[in-house]
């Protein structure tokens, strides 16, 4: 370092691989000329520079497509603005299928395709064998292209970001090692470094692979750990056209690019190793390193592409590459604030799409830096999915072996991960494995799936159409609509709110009415300033100054700091997790309450105890907190045990409940249920970028209680703009069969005619109505009407093929909702 650092920046990142380039480059540009980018040795030095540079647009969602897109963009003229050269060219890519259910996922694709606004194109074995001609392709099923899909080089790339950057007024200096952010009363006051500190408020950790070791030392939660990533360059293959698309064979876990007139092939395995080793550090001298390549491990994968691209057994190779990449437990970034600290954001562990994601993660970091706020939804990538036991490092180790081959592995419904398991129990674990629950896992908890009876093993080979479990399924979903389902869902969020100005709180942050009688329930979101949808919750009033919050269990941590965030530190109000301390049991089905009946002397019934109600009563010997609610749309219970009495609690209502009809039931019935009455599901069907108006949830919204709650303003002007444009509706197929389907699932496109008019949200079989249903966002100029829904003449378009479907606003399954309210 030779310049001098600032006494005071506005904004700090760290880490000056592309993502922390990108950053400041944004920065830059939105005209924070204040900002300072910190390097611990030379920009691109950790993973960057050897990543291979791949390009690609299509994504899960239309928001982070569209970054994507951005990406591509930007590639295109930092050239022209920065006088440095980003080596991009635009090659296309193409992924090819082995097996049926790749093709199925491919033919999806080039479906959901058309709804992302990305050109992507259906290719036969021919076609594939025309634009790859070194291809064996024999036992190729089909295909898909990409054409403005590309590569670039790293190295290039980061350097034209910093140049820009400096551009604009902002700084950034190598050899600049942070050794600990200064953290005061909860929140950053400060960046201190080997030659000296610099006072800010805002702060990025964009340390790739460092990221976690050094927010663990502040007491922060980022999971990500490296892998090795290995891969070849041959030598000069002069068959080989510089115009050839990138390749992924993903069956065989392998993709290859052209590079310079050679090919860059390289592997994702499904179990890799992971780096360092137990008991090791990244070394504070590594830097433009590679990692000694295990040829025994390297083997089988140079094997299999040597047979599938013949030329390679008569070529030398050049380069036997291994260097480590950073993984996350569930193969996306982190990016956002933290929950620890105020102003403290982190974005990292891209899982290599670090290329690809650069451009736009940069642009959103940015603007949540400076704005508060990201301009799109990042509910997937939130950073405050991250739960404390993940900071682990001994757990990251033993998933991130599992996670490098994510990019591979074909997921599908059901489909769950193996490593770093057994982590998070429900107090009534051992009873649900006996009882035959086949487990899940998510964020860590251990989570019923399924109960399959004695000797049933279903087949957990990949599907995308019917699934081996749907018997078990069906029998939980006509339990519930003909006697009782029990579900344990005590891996929900479970949030306290309590103090003097507790309901002043509530009322600030929520946008339906909190000020209700004790003992009753209330539905509601809450919002950012722009009116979307932050958090989905129900909120119970349990005492005058206390109230219970329960909450989705990825959105745990987020929304105790979503409101810690947004309520005054003056007023007299705390809020505590208490998600360990409390079981939660749903019970579902039109024998429920005389379920309940049998184990209390409070009268139950419907006048005494009505929809939206909450009773701390009597349930067998124990006590507890019982909801009247639903989410399969039948009449229904929640219970709230403390996990002292759980145990208790539960086996009275098996107790009870069986001779009664009653059965267990896992997840995967809820969400079949649920999607048959229209309930929404938060990061499927609505998010950061929806209203409640948008989602139909406009009963949720309290516009004339006498509080501007936070998004009240963006949800008084879309009443006032007219009809809405776009609306989330609900779907069913006019024909389908449980062979066939055809299964919605996510991101299907919805067409009128040759319009596009929207896309599915989330899908299922609905097992008791007999059909395929779903969820779907849709628009329409002029606003999105009950009559425009009733013209009809809508399809579905499901790898390829267009079904005619019918749309309306509620739900299929009891559409007044009398079962669930009488």
């Amino acid at each position: 370092m030779t310049q001098s650092l600032p006494e005071r920046a506005r904004v700090v990142v760290i880490g000056g691989g592309i993502i922390g380039a990108s950053t400041l480059y944004h920065l830059a540009h939105k005209g924070v000329t204040d900002a300072v980018l910190l390097e611990r040795d030379q920009f691109a030095s950790g993973t960057t520079w050897h990543a291979a540079g791949i390009v690609g647009q299509l994504r899960d969602s239309k928001a982070q497509t569209e970054l994507a897109q951005y990406t591509t963009r930007l590639f295109q003229s930092l050239e022209q603005e920065t006088g440095q050269a980003t080596g991009y060219k635009e090659n296309g890519s193409m992924t090819v299928a082995l097996t049926p259910q790749r093709l199925e996922l491919i033919r999806r694709n080039v479906s959901s395709a058309k709804r992302m606004g990305v050109p992507c194109h259906y290719l036969t074995p021919d076609e594939i064998k025309e634009r790859w001609p070194l291809l064996r392709v024999d036992d190729i099923l089909g295909g898909q292209f990409v054409p403005s899909n590309g590569q670039v080089n790293p190295l290039d790339v980061t350097t034209a970001l910093i140049k820009g950057a400096k551009q604009k007024g902002a700084k950034a200096f190598e050899r600049t090692p942070v050794v600990d952010v200064v953290v005061r009363n909860g929140k950053v006051t400060a960046v201190r470094t080997e030659h000296g500190d610099i006072a800010c408020d805002r702060v990025l950790l964009a340390g790739g692979m460092w990221t976690h070791a050094f927010a663990k030392k502040l007491g922060i939660s980022v999971p990500l750990h490296a892998a090795e990533h290995y891969y070849i360059v041959t030598e000069a293959l002069p068959s080989l056209a510089r115009t050839t698309p990138v390749l992924t064979v993903a069956d065989e876990r392998a993709y290859y690019k052209e590079d310079a007139g050679k090919l860059l092939v390289g592997f994702f395995e499904a179990q890799g190793n992971a780096w360092p080793k137990a008991g090791m550090q990244i070394p504070t001298s590594f830097s433009f390193s590679e990692l000694p390549p295990d040829m025994e491990h390297m083997e089988p994968q140079l094997l299999s592409a040597f047979d599938r691209v013949p030329v390679l057994q008569e070529t030398g190779i050049q380069l036997f590459f291994c260097g480590p990449e950073s993984f996350t437990p569930d193969g996306r970034a982190y990016m956002g604030p933290t929950s620890e600290v105020h102003g403290l954001y982190v974005a990292a562990g891209f899982n290599s799409n670090g290329i690809l994601s650069s451009g736009g993660a940069g642009k959103v970091m940015a603007d949540w830096l400076v704005d508060g706020l990201p301009p799109v939804s990042m509910g997937a990538l939130h950073a405050q999915r991250a739960m404390p036991f993940q900071a682990n490092t001994r757990y990251l180790r033993e998933r991130v072996a599992e996670s490098i081959g994510m990019h591979m592995t074909l997921h599908w419904p059901g489909h769950h991960v193996h490593s770093g398991r057994g982590v998070r129990h429900f107090p009534l674990h051992d009873r649900l494995v006996a009882a035959g629950a086949v487990m899940g896992e998510r964020i860590g908890w251990e989570f019923p799936l399924y109960f399959a009876e004695p000797g049933e093993e279903p087949s957990h080979e990949p599907s995308l159409k019917r699934q081996a479990w749907f018997p078990m399924v069906e029998r939980e979903c006509l339990a519930a609509r003909d006697a009782a389902l029990l579900v344990d869902q005590s891996c929900y969020g479970k949030l306290v709110v309590t103090g003097r100005d507790a309901l002043k709180s509530l009322e600030h942050i929520s946008a339906n009415r909190i000020d209700v009688p004790v003992g009753q329930s209330v539905y509601t979101h809450w919002l950012n300033e722009r009116g979307g949808i932050e958090a989905d919750v129900t909120i119970t009033r349990l005492a005058d100054q206390e109230f219970l919050i329960v909450t989705g269990h990825p959105s745990q941590v987020r929304d105790r700091s979503w409101f810690e965030a947004h309520v005054d530190t003056s007023w007299n109000v705390q809020i505590h997790d208490v998600t360990a301390a409390h079981a939660m049991f749903s019970l579902s089905g039109p024998r429920s309450r005389e379920i309940l009946q049998q184990l209390t002397d409070v009268d139950v019934s419907n006048a005494a105890f009505a929809f939206g109600q909450a009773k701390l009563i009597d349930v067998g010997l124990a006590r507890c907190w019982v909801l009247r609610r639903s989410f399969l749309g039948e009449l229904g219970y929640e219970f709230y045990p403390t996990t002292d009495v759980a145990r208790h609690v539960f086996e009275e209502l098996l107790r009870v409940g069986k001779p009664l009809g009653m059965r267990l039931g896992g997840f995967l019935a809820m969400n079949h249920c649920r999607l048959e009455k229209g309930f929404v599901h938060f990061g499927h069907d609505i998010g950061e970028d929806d209203t409640p108006l948008e989602a139909g949830l406009k009963f949720a919204v309290a516009l004339d209680k006498d509080v501007k709650f936070i998004g009240r303003d963006a949800l008084e002007r879309q009443c006032d703009a007219g009809p809405l444009e776009v609306r989330l509706v609900n779907l069913k197929l006019q024909e389908s069969n449980l062979d066939d389907g055809p299964y919605l699932y996510r991101n299907e496109p919805l067409w009128k005619g040759d319009d596009l008019v929207g896309y599915v949200t989330s899908g299922a079989w609905g097992f008791r109505l007999g059909g395929s249903f779903g969820m779907a966002s849709v628009k329409r100029a002029g606003g999105v009407t009950a009559d425009w829904l009733r013209e009809g003449g809508f399809e579905v378009e499901v790898a390829g093929v267009r079904h005619p479907v019918d749309l309306q606003f509620g739900g299929f399954y009891d559409p007044k909702s009398q079962r669930m309210r009488g």
